[in-house]
C-alpha cells in the first residue's frame, strides 16, 4: 500500500514530489473520474458499526478504466476533475487517510479511516506494518511546543502516536507512522510536522511496471 500526505501538512520547504501530491496526480491523469461509496465503510455499517471519522459514504475515487467500469456496473458516478479534488479535499479535512494505487499513473484513491478500512485495521495488528507500506514521510512532534492535549493521538488512524514516560510525553512510533499528515493538520499548537523518510521510494510508472 501507499500513503500520500494531506496537502496542508506538507510545508513548502519539503518540496514534495508530484507523485506525493494528490492535486498533481489528478492533474496528470487523463481521467475519467468516478466517485464511489467506500466498501469498507459500507461493510461496517452492515455489521452495525458506525464510522468514527465521517458519516459520508461517497469518499473513494476511481480513475481511468476503473472509473469507466464503476460507472458501467453502477458502483460509482462520473464527476469532473475539480469535483474529484473538492471531495478529496473534504476527506482530508475530516481526517481520512489518502491511499492511492501504488503507481504514478493512478487508478484509484481510497480515503480511509482506522475504524472501517480493512487495510488500516490490518496495519494496526501487524508487528512491523511499514514492511508493507510505501510512505515518504514521517510525523515528528516538537516536545517544546506540545501541550500533551492528545488530539493528534486521537486523530491518528493507525495508532502511531502514543504517550510514554512518567510525564506522558506524546511521541510518534516511527515503526508505525505512515506519514499521512492527519496529525499535523489536527494540531492547533504547531507542534507536529512531517519530515522526509530516510529513503525516498519512487512509485513505478504504471500497473505493468508495478507488477
Amino acid at each position: 500500500m501507499r500513503t500520500i500526505p494531506v496537502n496542508k501538512s506538507i510545508t513548502v520547504s519539503l518540496k514534495a514530489k508530484d507523485f506525493d501530491r494528490i492535486s498533481e496526480l489528478l492533474k496528470k491523469s487523463d481521467g475519467p473520474f468516478a466517485i464511489c461509496e467506500c466498501i469498507c465503510r459500507k461493510k461496517q455499517q452492515m455489521l452495525g458499526n458506525t464510522c468514527e471519522v465521517t458519516r459520508r459514504k461517497e469518499t473513494c475515487l476511481a480513475v481511468g478504466h476503473l472509473a469507466r467500469t464503476a460507472e458501467k456496473v453502477g458502483m460509482g458516478r462520473t464527476v469532473g476533475r475539480e469535483t474529484a479534488l473538492e471531495i478529496l479535499s473534504r476527506n482530508q479535512k475530516e481526517g481520512l487517510v489518502l491511499q492511492p494505487s501504488n503507481a504514478r499513473d493512478i487508478e484509484f484513491v481510497c480515503s480511509c479511516c482506522g475504524c472501517c478500512c480493512g487495510i488500516l485495521r490490518m496495519h494496526k495488528k501487524l508487528p512491523k506494518p511499514l514492511e508493507f507500506w510505501v510512505a515518504n514521510y514521517q510525523a515528528t512532534i516538537d516536545q517544546g511546543q506540545c501541550t500533551k492535549c492528545g488530539v493528534c493521538k486521537t486523530k491518528c488512524q493507525v495508532g502511531a502516536i502514543v504517550s510514554r514516560g512518567n510525564d506522558e510525553d506524546v511521541i510518534v512510533d516511527s515503526e508505525r507512522c505512515i506519514g499521512c499528515g492527519v496529525c499535523v493538520t489536527a494540531c492547533k499548537f504547531d507542534a507536529v510536522d512531517l519530515i522526509r523518510a530516510k529513503e525516498e521510494k519512487i512509485p513505478p510508472e504504471n500497473r505493468d511496471e508495478l507488477m
